[in-house]
């Protein structure tokens, strides 16, 4: 056994001198290469307060919206021209959210989670708004959307993912956009003008733009879609609407009921749900019959005010502009200032008094 080991140990130690006896020609080049001649060195990371990321530097899905595709859109609004991207469809306001909107402002929600959830950036800078249709149309270059969630780097605000908006550098002179539309029903109108002048140099540019738009309101009840309120229900659509209606809905002991000649109200809950009869005063059990419900009694409140579109006006200018003061030190300025005149339109709110302990 040790002379077996002894031949081991031989064996290595040769193997290893013949190893140096390879290497050593190979490695007799480097002396003589010319000194003029660059060397690709490793990559080299330094790190400091600043953690390495990993995702910062890997592909990550981003959807561009160029200048040319913005001016074929026709839209007047950045709302109306972002919300039609399929990535964006979502829970987010704009000027169709009638119930809980509004306010004339266009939101982003992406993949649905929330416009709180979507990161916006001006020129990779975060917005003080989440109201997109405070930038002019004219002024955008392009929009960039990162349809990936970017919390690891922007924070919270970023899980749903990134919309960066670009804003020309290189526009110079000035561009002047008139807009009319009307819908096929003869409603909804709109109309509006945009001005922008842009100045490039060598150190510098400044783009300017002032716009204007009115859009009237579409009705809901004007609209086959949405003229009644629908309901799903065991796989089955129906017209019907709120329970409580102009005429009222009365829940009454079943005694009261049959005292008053409705007994054929009460159902098998011992209670009777009555309603008063079009036209009459309501001053005797004669002017009330059985609540139906559905479409017969039901409360229709989609042709009573509701809309479809919301009427807005607007009007505001924008300014961005940046000048080199130095080499490597540049100044910038991004002004936006809009003022938005909406309206959000909805039905009459029924009286209840279930729990008001109020007696009729």
């Amino acid at each position: 056994m040790k002379n077996n080991y002894n031949q081991l140990a031989v064996g290595i130690r040769r193997a290893l001198m013949a190893g140096c006896v390879v290497v050593a020609p190979m490695a007799m080049p480097a002396f003589a290469q010319n000194a003029d001649e660059a060397v690709k060195l490793d990559k080299v990371e330094v790190t400091g307060s600043r953690v390495r990321r990993v995702d910062a530097e890997t592909a990550s899905p981003v959807f561009v919206l160029d200048k040319t595709a913005i001016e074929r859109s026709g839209a007047v609004t950045v709302g109306e021209l972002i919300q039609d991207i399929p990535a964006i469809a979502g829970a987010a306001t704009n000027p169709s959210v009638n119930n809980g909107g509004g306010d004339g402002a266009s939101t982003v929600s992406l993949r649905g989670l929330g416009e709180d959830r979507t990161l916006l950036l001006l020129n990779g800078r975060r917005m003080v708004t989440n109201d997109v249709n405070s930038i002019p149309v004219g002024m955008i270059e392009r929009i960039e959307v990162l349809k990936d969630g970017a919390s690891a780097i922007y924070g919270s605000d970023a899980i749903a993912g990134v919309v960066n908006f670009i804003l020309k550098k290189d526009f110079d002179g000035a561009q002047f956009d008139m807009n009319y539309g009307i819908s096929g029903e003869d409603d909804g109108e709109r109309y509006g003008g945009s001005a922008t002048f842009g100045w490039t140099g060598e150190r510098g540019n400044a783009i300017m733009s002032m716009n204007y738009n009115d859009q009237k309101a579409v009705l809901a009840q004007d609209r086959d879609f949405s003229a009644f309120a629908l309901y799903l229900s065991s796989g089955v659509v129906s017209r019907a609407g709120s329970s409580s209606t102009p005429r009222g809905r009365y829940t009454l002991p079943g005694d009261v009921a049959q005292a008053n000649g409705l007994a054929s109200c009460v159902g098998g809950n011992g209670l009777a749900n009555v309603t008063r009869r079009e036209g009459t005063s309501g001053a005797t059990a004669a002017d009330f019959r059985c609540y139906v419900g559905g479409e017969t009694d039901s409360f229709n409140y989609q042709g009573v005010g509701n809309v479809e579109l919301t009427p807005q006006e607007r009007y505001g200018v924008a300014f961005s502009g940046s000048y080199e003061l130095v080499d490597g030190i540049e100044a910038f300025m991004d002004v936006h200032t809009q003022n938005t005149r909406s309206a959000g339109i909805i039905a009459p709110l029924p009286f209840f008094s279930d729990f008001d302990g109020i007696s009729l």
